[in-house]
Order: C-alpha cells, then structure tokens, then sequence
C-alpha cells in the first residue's frame, strides 16, 4: 500500500507477483493444516473478551470494509470529479476496481469452501471443506485495502502511510473481534486487497493523447510542446 495516490503504469510487476506468491503461500499452508490451531486460539480469545462497549464500538467500525459503502463513495468523489473536470475518466477506475474486485474475491471465496468462525459446521477453520463457506479471504479486508486507496487516489491526497494503513488495521482487527472471519481470512485479504491497489493505480489518471503542440490539446505535456526556441 503506497503511501500516495500516484500512478503505477510502466512500473515493474514483482510487488504484485509478490503479494500474489504470499496469498498461495498462506493458502497452501492452511490446506496442509498449518495455522489453523492459531485461528481456533484467536477466535475463542475474542469470545471471551466482548466487554458491552467494546463490542458496541467494533460493530460501529462494519462499514469501513463494506464493498457497498466505500464504492459509492468513490463513485461520488469519481462523478464529483467528472463534473468539474468535463471527463468521464475518473469514474472508470471505479468501474475497473468493482469488476476486478469480484471478478477475483467471488470466486476464490467458492473455491475456498471455508466456513465462518462460528459457523455450525463442523471442523469450520478447515480449507476446501464445506461447500457453502465463503469465510476465505476476507473481502472486507481486502475492500479496506483497495477501495480505500482508490478514493485517496481520487481525492488526490496524498496520503501518509500511516493514514493509509488505519482502515486495514479496523477493520481485520472488528472482523476478527467479532468472529465475521478467521484471522487469516484477514491476512489473505488484505494480500489480495494489496495486490489489486497496486493493479489499479496503473490506470492512468488521464486519457493518454498524442501531444499536438496546439494550444487546444488539453492533454500534451510541456515538454513535448514545441516553443519557438526549440
């Protein structure tokens, strides 16, 4: 997760061959039954520390990995943006990052047929176990990833690391908190969260023009405009 809305295109490819490799590392882990224990110990832990207010607060944090809530609010920023800009370019890397988002999340949550931590099936922290569980990964976590940096990158703010860093931190800590995912749901997507970010920040933030020279090309770069000293 960058620590600026910038742009990625041209750049090299291994961060997210990386974050990809790490997502089939911890996957092949879990299936071989590594972890698991460390899944079954977080969630009773936090069964059995759910003081009123805590609990109240967690719940108050949901929103912050909801698909729903943060897409419409890239949306809004995206139409907003259009409209002063008279472009429609900024709403297609919000209808970019809705696609790739499920295009990617949907089925890896089919094919992981991995229950929910309290799901009444039995042996629910197994991987490729009961059919109907959509528990791994977490697409809340992975939202909180990269529907939020899309909304900096829209904004144009060039976010500290550190701000960029809180939305993931909430949410995978509530989601575990109040048992919606295992630990390592939140770990995977919060990999997969990253991964598509860094995909989507090579979209670039403008129609790439050929530059002209005239002083009507709205897209032509300074330097490749030729000046009478040139």
């Amino acid at each position: 997760m960058g620590g600026t809305g910038e742009t990625r295109a041209g750049a090299p490819w291994w961060p997210e061959l990386s974050l990809l490799a790490a997502f089939g590392v911890l996957t092949a882990a879990l299936a071989a039954g590594a972890l698991l224990d460390l899944d079954v110990a977080v969630r009773d832990w936090c069964d059995t520390h759910q003081p009123h207010a805590a609990h109240l607060l967690a719940r108050t944090l949901v929103p912050l990995g909801s698909s729903n809530v943060l897409i419409l609010v890239a949306l809004a920023v995206a139409l907003a943006t259009a409209l002063r800009t008279r472009s429609g370019w900024p709403v297609l890397p919000v209808a970019l990052a809705w696609v790739a988002g499920n295009a990617l999340l949907v089925p890896l949550k089919m094919l992981g047929d991995r229950a929910a931590p309290h799901s009444p099936a039995p042996d629910p922290e197994l991987l490729f176990h009961y059919p109907p569980g959509w528990s791994y990964p977490s697409g809340h976590a992975a939202n909180s990833v990269y529907l939020f940096g899309l909304v900096v990158r829209l904004l144009r703010w060039r976010a500290p690391a550190v701000v960029r860093v809180v939305p993931p931190v909430l949410v995978g800590a509530t989601f575990s908190y109040l048992g919606y995912h295992w630990l390592t749901d939140i770990v995977a997507g919060l990999l997969l969260g990253g991964l598509l970010e860094l995909v989507l920040r090579r979209i670039p933030d403008r129609p790439v023009q050929r530059a002209t020279g005239r002083p009507g090309d709205r897209y032509a770069s300074p330097s490749s405009v030729t000046t009478p000293d040139s």
